[in-house]
Parts: C-alpha cells; sequence; structure tokens
C-alpha cells in the first residue's frame, strides 16, 4: 500500500494540517485548501529474480519537497504493478511451466485482477513477450554480453559460466523459469518463444567464436580449435547441464560446471613449444 503524507495548509489564518493517507488517491481535506504531496522516492526492481519493493522517502530523509502529478503517480502504480505481474508469471512458470500458467492466476499471484493483466499485457503472448524482454535484457544483456565482448578464448566461456552460477545462486526461481521456457520451445507453440530462444542461442554461440577466434590470434587458444565447434559444444553442455538440475533436485549444478570449466580450460591452452632435440 502507498501512503503519502499530505501537508494541507489552509488559506486563511489557521494552523497547518498534516495527516497520512493510505493511498495513492489524493483529496484535499477541507473546501479552499491547497494541498502540497511530498513525492515518495520509489525503489522498484525486478531481475529473473529480485522481489519489487517500493521505499517512499519521509520528511525526515529528504527535506526537499516536490510535487507528483497525477500521470506520474499513475505511472508510478503503473511501474509497480507491472513488476509484480511480471515476477509472479515468472514464480509460476518456474512451478508449473508456461503451458499451465494462466493470466487470472498471474493475477491471484501478484494481487491484482484478471481484467489488469489483460488490460496491461493483452494476451498471455503479450505478457510473455514482456517477460522474455525482461529477462534477456537483465540477464544476457547486463550480465553476459558485455563481459563478453571484451573477453577472448577461455576467459569468455567463464564469462558465461560465472554469469549462471551467478544468477543461480542469487534467485534459482528465476533461472529456473528461464530454463523452463527454453525447454518448452520446443513445442510449436507459442511461435514467439521458440523464435526467441533459437535467437538467444545463435547469439551465444557468435559472441563464443568470436571470442575464441580472438584468443586464437592473442594466442591464448591453440592454433588448431575450431571456434564454432568449442561453441556449440559450450552452449550445449550448458543447456544439457540445466536440463538435467530442473529434472534432478539433487543434481550437483555447480561442481558440474566446475568440471566443465576446468576441462575446456585445459581443452584450449595452447601447446608447449617442443623443445628439438640435439
Amino acid at each position: 500500500m502507498l501512503h503519502l503524507r499530505l501537508v494541507a495548509r489552509p488559506i486563511g489564518p489557521g494552523s497547518e494540517l498534516t495527516r497520512d493517507v493510505p493511498s495513492c488517491s489524493l483529496q484535499a481535506g477541507s473546501r479552499g485548501c491547497a494541498v502540497s504531496c511530498l513525492k515518495s522516492l520509489w525503489l522498484t526492481t525486478y531481475m529473473v529474480g529480485e522481489k519489487n519493493s517500493c521505499v517512499p522517502k519521509t520528511d525526515e530523509q529528504s527535506p526537499r519537497k516536490t510535487h507528483i502529478s497525477p500521470i506520474e503517480a499513475k505511472q508510478v502504480r503503473s511501474k509497480l504493478s507491472t513488476g509484480r505481474l511480471l515476477r509472479a508469471a515468472t514464480e509460476l512458470i518456474a512451478e508449473r511451466g508456461y503451458e499451465r500458467t494462466t493470466l487470472a492466476a498471474v493475477g491471484e499471484r501478484a494481487g491484482y485482477s484478471h481484467g489488469l493483466v489483460t488490460r496491461r499485457f493483452g494476451s498471455k503472448d503479450g505478457l510473455l513477450a514482456a517477460l522474455l524482454q525482461k529477462m534477456i535484457t537483465e540477464w544476457h544483456e547486463h550480465e553476459i554480453a558485455p563481459f563478453l565482448r571484451e573477453a577472448n578464448g577461455f576467459a569468455a566461456i567463464r564469462v558465461v559460466i560465472d554469469g549462471i552460477r551467478t544468477s543461480v545462486r542469487r534467485d534459482p526461481g528465476a533461472m529456473r523459469a528461464l530454463y523452463t521456457l527454453m525447454f518448452e520451445a520446443l513445442k510449436p507453440e507459442p511461435a514467439l518463444l521458440n523464435q526467441r530462444m533459437s535467437e538467444i542461442h545463435r547469439a551465444q554461440r557468435r559472441s563464443l567464436v568470436d571470442a575464441v577466434r580472438r584468443g586464437i590470434d592473442a594466442g591464448s587458444v591453440r592454433t588448431a580449435t575450431d571456434p564454432e565447434a568449442v561453441a556449440r559444444i559450450v552452449v550445449a553442455t550448458l543447456r544439457g547441464t540445466a536440463y538435467q538440475w530442473l529434472l534432478e533436485p539433487g543434481f550437483e549444478f555447480d561442481s558440474t560446471l566446475a568440471a566443465f570449466e576446468e576441462h575446456m580450460e585445459e581443452a584450449l591452452r595452447p601447446h608447449p613449444f617442443a623443445v628439438p632435440s640435439c
């Protein structure tokens, strides 16, 4: 519930009146009053793992008093509700899969009506598109791609592995939802899911191919290495590891990644120069 602190100052003589209002519906306390509203500082976050939170800033925390318009208040509420709906969808997909997740269930989990979900996203495919965009942007584009572009050779593979490992530790539910969607993309419907997941895999393979080639040029990867084969092996192994993690609750996900990391480092390391015999 959003709490705003309203300060009403009568135009005529009189003392200042202050009270807390437990909603964003702003109303003047009396006729002829000019109402000023302290704008709350909202921290709204959503990751393929952190819950949304809103943190209103009080008078004691900030001496600055600013005004919030009805449009701004609506935008704040919209952003907050969208984050909660996407988070609810993530949790439900991790628990029951995309096919069995309904808009009504998403609204109920988030604390909103089915109608709000429909108005916000239009359809289940619309919700999926928004969720994939959030996942891809906040996971791959923010945590993987920027570092992958700068790394070369085995260092690039380590970036991908570390990114997955960190995400699973921080929010296993969000990563479980992402991997669930990856495997549900094998089905013909929804076509959007197959298309977006295929794009993710192709983009990741291309990035790894470029990184391995840079490693060969820099001398950190043996020259006989096939960059495209390495990219296929890395992506396939990571997806296979994720599949076993989803299927078997006790599967050693982290140690499997560590073993694969060690193996790839050894496989790509250049051979020492041979010393000619006398």
